[in-house]
């Protein structure tokens, strides 16, 4: 983009060409553009406006290039009142009609009109509209991101040159940093073990400050102390998400035991076991694992309501470089789907007057 400005810019021409406008056009929708710039691309729009388009014996150039349209309509929607368009907008619907056969070029002259407050129309093709709508260009119609992600990793040559690929591109990337989100209306399971996998990352901003942060507070500080409190942070974070989440879920009872569950989501038929690892060495991992190993088989005997379980072992000791033998050694346990290990942060280290 800043290689097209910059030629946009150093044109020393009698006028700008069409495609030098777009470039501007573009600048100025990506907010790149200085002031004196955008003097220069209101300037060029209106005399781009004063010219003859669709002119007889002419053969049509920019009337039928999308890339030049919708970079024009880009910037005249940024920097120009609605009756300073009423030529594009004129232009833009004779050129929708004459691309019509060319579902490319048509998409880029709806996404045109789309960009000057046209809200009636449908772009295509599918990876052109997953694409627009990704930038805050029209809606993003569910019914398009699968076939636009069908074209974008079928890897099939396209006939549209770079600026398809860089529209495939950008699907790829939209669509790849969904993966990470979690769709609350269709949790599933492995979102919740994505979301507790996740915890380490809230950890950033948890408060255990060491200096003052404003002249009037004290120093405040969230110990995690016991399996109570990671309880009640695993609550904090999965209570907005889960609406169905219990907490201290009582199970049936065997005999003269009376089962409770530290955390529950039924609609996922998941129970979720929280652990505090105190003690460093072999002994505190074995421990654990003997300790998951007894609940599940307690949990899950009795209950059709729950069929799985998730650990969630908050290391005080930090011991990282054991943590993946231990998620092994739990996660071998039947009925187990995930174990989470967490290390208590550094930023939470404790001192010998706080262990």
């Amino acid at each position: 983009m800043s290689a097209g400005i910059g030629e946009a810019l150093a044109f020393t021409g009698q006028a700008r060409h069409p495609e030098h406008v777009a470039a501007l056009g573009y600048g100025a929708y990506a907010g790149v553009l200085a002031d004196v710039m955008s003097t220069v691309l209101r300037d060029e729009i209106a005399h781009l406006g004063g010219r003859t388009f669709f002119a007889p014996g002419r053969a049509p150039r920019f009337e039928v290039d999308g890339i030049a349209l919708l970079g024009v309509a880009l910037g005249a929607a940024r920097l120009l009142p609605p009756d300073d368009t009423k030529w594009l907008n004129a232009l833009l619907a004779r050129s929708s009609e004459e691309v019509r056969s060319d579902i490319w070029q048509l998409g880029l002259v709806r996404l045109a009109q789309t960009a000057l407050g046209d809200q009636d129309l449908r772009i295509v093709p599918p990876d052109l509209a997953v694409a627009a709508a990704a930038r805050g260009l029209g809606p993003l119609q569910a019914s398009d991101r699968e076939p636009a992600w069908q074209l974008v990793t079928s890897l099939t040559e396209n006939e549209s040159g770079l600026a398809r690929d860089a529209t495939q591109l950008a699907v790829f990337d939209y669509e790849f940093s969904r993966i990470a989100q979690v769709d609350l209306a269709s949790a599933t399971r492995d979102d919740l073990i994505q979301v507790l996998q996740s915890v380490s990352r809230s950890m950033k901003r948890w408060t255990f400050e060491h200096v003052k942060r404003t002249v009037r507070s004290e120093i405040t500080r969230w110990h995690v102390d016991n399996e109570y409190h990671v309880q009640n942070l695993l609550w904090a974070i999965l209570a907005p998400m889960f609406s169905d989440l219990e907490d201290e879920e009582n199970l049936p009872s065997i005999g003269q035991m009376h089962p409770r569950a530290d955390l529950g989501v039924p609609s996922l038929r998941t129970l979720i076991e929280v652990k505090f690892l105190r003690h460093r060495g072999q002994s505190g991992f074995t421990k654990i694992i003997e300790e998951i190993a007894a609940d599940t088989s307690l949990y899950l005997s009795r209950t059709a309501e729950y069929d799985n379980i998730i650990a969630f072992v908050w290391d005080d000791c930090a011991q990282t470089e054991q943590h993946h033998e231990l998620k092994s050694g739990i996660e071998r346990i039947r009925g187990i789907s995930a174990a989470i290990i967490l290390p208590r942060p550094s930023s939470m280290a404790r001192t010998s007057a706080s262990s």
